[in-house]
């Protein structure tokens, strides 16, 4: 009786230890960081402050998220020179933190001697609309001096999305999907195994056919962007800051070998004109993704452990951003 249970007892001191080890490697594997409800609004959610976070899934990359739950180095003593909203793009947790967008155009301007900081605020799940929603209460609480730039990875919108950012409208975003008690969730072993659950039993949605889109229904998406813009520039101006909005879209490699960009053509010609219209400064990487790519085989999307092209922005991806950016800028303030 008594051997029986030393031997239950190994069994048991076998199994905690294999887990321990277990959640050991997925805190370097898969360490995400819980979600907190921003009080201020600034974005629907922010990381836990000053939590450390690691992926090995999607490139290979750890930090330390700021005070204010930002994928940055520190809260910046200085002003905030640029402000940058976005979705998990721009927060950038998977590449190292001084090779996201954010910190490379930071390098740029302050070579160049320009003062101020650039401040990251890219979130997951925060698309264009979401981040054109929250505008006014980011402008608010971080008061920047000079530019708000604003990524997007899609022109393509739900009018509905669009009016709903428009009348600060949309739902909040939840602080967690999971089902299970934070203290097991915050687990790096149980967040891997969640997230492989999840791939496993996920459906792939219904896609709906947008190669085409009729001019009646492009006419009012046209038209409700402009007006969400127009929107966002008269609460810009009240600021005192200019407004960037940039666009980075996918390529897909041909069968000869070259590369396209996955990109619904009317509503990139939809979105270029409202910003035209509303006076804002839009970005199209289309061109300097594909020149990257025919110059050098460069791809700004995916990571040697994902499929080529795929996924998250890697550090090429950022570099042509914080360049491209840096340029835009750089032209602007000398034309004052």
């Amino acid at each position: 009786m008594h051997s029986r249970w030393i031997r239950i007892l190994k069994v048991l001191g076998a199994v905690f230890l294999a887990l321990a080890v277990l959640d050991l490697f997925c805190a370097w594997y898969y360490n995400p960081t819980s979600y907190l409800r921003d009080p201020d609004r600034a974005t629907d959610l922010i990381r836990q402050p000053e939590a450390f976070t690691s992926r090995a899934t999607e490139g290979f990359a750890s930090m330390r998220m700021d005070a204010q739950g930002y994928n940055n180095a520190a809260v910046p003593d200085e002003d905030i020179f640029v402000l940058m909203m976005g979705s998990s793009h721009t927060e950038a947790l998977n590449v190292p933190q001084d090779q996201n967008a954010s910190a490379q155009l930071q390098a740029l301007l302050s070579e160049a001697g320009y003062p101020g900081a650039v401040y990251n605020i890219g979130i997951s799940s925060h698309t264009f609309a979401r981040n054109a929603a929250n505008l006014p209460r980011a402008l608010d609480k971080f008061q920047p001096t000079g530019y708000v730039v604003v990524e997007t990875a899609d022109v393509l919108m739900f009018t509905a999305a669009v009016h709903a950012a428009r009348d600060d409208g949309m739902e909040l975003l939840p602080e967690t999907d999971s089902p299970l008690p934070a203290w097991l969730t915050n687990r790096p072993l149980a967040a891997t195994l969640y997230r492989q659950w999840g791939n496993l039993t996920s459906e792939e949605e219904e896609q709906i056919d947008t190669s085409y889109i009729p001019p009646d229904i492009l006419h009012r998406y046209q038209q409700a962007l402009t007006e969400l813009f127009l929107q966002m520039r008269t609460e810009a101006d009240a600021a005192g800051v200019e407004l960037i909005f940039y666009y980075h879209p996918h390529l897909a490699l041909t069968g000869d070998g070259g590369a396209e960009t996955m990109t619904q053509r009317q509503c990139l010609g939809a979105f270029s004109a409202a910003c035209q219209e509303a006076g804002i400064t839009f970005l199209d990487l289309s061109d300097i993704f594909l020149q990257a790519y025919e110059a050098g085989f460069t791809l700004p999307h995916g990571f040697v452990n994902t499929s080529p092209g795929t996924g998250h922005l890697n550090a090429d991806g950022h570099a042509m951003i914080a360049r491209a950016l840096f340029k835009t800028i750089a032209e602007k303030e000398a034309a004052k």
